[in-house]
């Protein structure tokens, strides 16, 4: 089985991967998100893995974008704790000037960068495995896995720098068929409301949901990018999608004039 994720070794994503299949796979990293949802959906992999959302920085729009986009389906969820670490070549802290790391990175770090090395420069880039491979000069530092520093022979310097002890990242799992129902399942879907503009209109496009006593455990605007101030919708609600209720909601919905496109059915994180 082949699977790819947002690269190059050392990203929390390749944990995800590791954590979320068995050992019997090939890793194949990406150079951006995109890459990974294009390599699922030409089959260049059986499945790919991405971020969706951190608990402290909220959710990876990039991903919320290319699942609208794209024709690739969710087929499953898992959820990684982020220990976050100072990287560097150097043995004292104090001898950093410049920190690189992803932008979701850096942030989860902010507090404790500004108390500890308040004058480092800080330095954005598309992965936190691509920050340790962007030291170059003495003062270098990057933010990232324990692991990258055993991959590129950096010391760890600190290690759970982030700002909140439960840092955690919800990563998908991204394939080309639906998943089996479980009894147990998730089903996401991306919602345009019909452009009438009057009042009440979010209620109507929830009513449906209600009526079917159908949970929803997660919704999400995303500017619609056809029209200034239109919207579309991201909810995750319970259930799979050949569960009746739910088709029946999908129908009632559509009769409203509600676009609905099918994002996946897959199993809940436990």
């Amino acid at each position: 089985m082949n699977v790819s994720y947002l690269g190059p070794k050392g990203t929390f994503s390749e944990i995800a991967v590791a954590r979320y299949f068995s050992n019997n796979i090939s890793k194949l990293p990406k150079s951006s998100i995109e890459d990974v949802f294009k390599s699922v959906q030409e089959s260049e992999v059986d499945y790919g893995v991405v971020p969706i959302e951190n608990s402290v920085e909220g959710s990876v729009n990039n991903t919320l974008d290319l699942l609208s986009d794209s024709k690739v389906l969710i087929t499953g969820e898992m959820e990684l704790i982020i220990n976050q670490c100072l990287l560097s070549q150097e043995t004292n802290i104090r001898s950093v000037t410049r920190i690189f790391g992803h932008p979701q990175s850096l942030a989860q770090c902010k507090n404790w960068i500004l108390s500890n090395i308040p004058h480092a420069e800080l330095i954005t880039v598309i992965s936190n495995t691509e920050g340790a491979l962007s030291l170059k000069k003495p003062g270098d530092a990057c933010i990232g896995a324990e692991v990258i520093a055993e991959y590129y022979s950096l010391n760890i310097n600190e290690k759970n720098i982030q700002d909140y002890s439960n840092n955690t990242t919800r990563f998908l799992v991204i394939g080309n068929a639906v998943s089996t129902a479980t009894g147990s399942d998730k089903t996401s879907l991306l919602i345009t409301p019909p452009n009438t503009g009057d009042s009440g209109s979010l209620y109507r496009l929830l009513e449906p949901f209600a009526k079917n006593e159908i949970n929803l455990s997660h919704i999400e605007s995303r500017p619609s990018k056809v029209k200034n101030w239109s919207y579309v919708f991201f909810i995750d609600i319970e259930g799979h999608v050949e569960d009746k209720n739910i088709q029946e909601t999908i129908g009632a919905l559509k009769e409203r004039g509600v676009e609905v496109k099918f994002l996946g059915s897959y199993p809940k994180n436990q």
